[in-house]
């Protein structure tokens, strides 16, 4: 099992001149992007376990701040070579690809998030997130939860066998507890994204909050929404064909691109010119 020295498991698969970094959601495997990376080919595909999950465990996993387990990622992909990537990211990986996208434009030349963490956290003593903090290992709690956000439970059985017993008790608390990293902000960074940005978002989604995810999108220059009407939270399992598809559409927009500062400019002015409303089935 590969692994960087700072204890990211890591697969990579295929090859081209460009390349992306895939990162799973929290409690999630790589397994995440198993029916995705086959219809990626012409790509350099690094699928990578997060700090404190599946094959991570032993990875520094402060979950604390996002730009902790940011910083973990950064180093791996440092060691392995990755000069300029594109980042592709499921719920809260989507939010850590945003903040290394943040943290490191000059390396980072485009990034999309799946049905991402909002930008903005979430509010102190949030219910939903306490009730979560508090089913660590919860094996009923979990698998309930899980079967609440699928629209085909007998595709995500992974995500409750890896929620359940391969994440760490540090990483779990860290994030989820009470002022974690959950409870964190970086919206007032936004307006500064120096990289090509997408979110996507599910319109079957039962998780990710659209209007925080759409101010979010509006805050980041050039930001790009596509909006999926009949994805769920947990889209890569479920429709992989689905998410391949804008995942080639996004990411080859600034494959190879000469200067990704140039085409962050040049999607402000088309995103200017025209409707700022989101239409279902279709970009903004």
């Amino acid at each position: 099992m590969p692994r960087t020295t700072n204890g990211i498991h890591y697969e990579v698969r295929g090859s081209g001149p460009d390349s992306i970094v895939l990162l799973p959601g929290l409690g999630c495997s790589l397994t995440c992007w198993s029916g995705t990376a086959p219809l990626l080919d012409g790509y350099r595909l690094v699928l990578m376990d997060l700090p404190g999950h599946a094959g991570s465990l032993r990875a520094p996993a402060d979950g604390s701040s996002l730009g902790r387990i940011a910083g973990t990622v950064t180093d791996a992909c440092d060691e392995l070579g990755l000069e300029r990537f594109a980042l592709v990211g499921l719920s809260f990986g989507g939010a850590l690809g945003v903040r290394i996208a943040l943290d490191r434009p000059g390396q980072v030349f485009a990034v999309m998030a799946f049905m991402p963490w909002n930008a903005g956290g979430t509010e102190a003593g949030d219910p939903v997130i306490e009730r979560f903090a508090a089913s660590f290992r919860d094996v009923e709690a979990i698998t309930e939860a899980v079967g609440a956000m699928s629209l085909d439970p007998s595709r995500t059985t992974d995500v409750v066998r890896t929620m359940t017993t391969a994440v760490t008790e540090q990483f779990w608390h860290s994030w989820l507890g009470s002022g974690g990293g959950a409870y964190t902000s970086m919206s007032g960074e936004l307006s500064g994204m120096a990289v090509p940005a997408c979110y996507v978002v599910g319109g079957r989604d039962t998780i990710a909050p659209q209007d925080k995810l759409i101010a979010d999108v509006r805050a980041m220059p050039g930001g790009r929404l596509v909006f999926l009407s009949d994805a769920g939270h947990l889209a890569p399992y479920e429709s992989p064909q689905l998410v391949a598809r804008e995942i080639r559409e996004f990411v080859g927009r600034y494959a190879n691109a000469p200067s990704v500062r140039e085409s962050v400019a040049a999607e402000t002015a088309r995103s200017r010119s025209r409707s700022s409303d989101a239409v279902p089935g279709s970009a903004v």
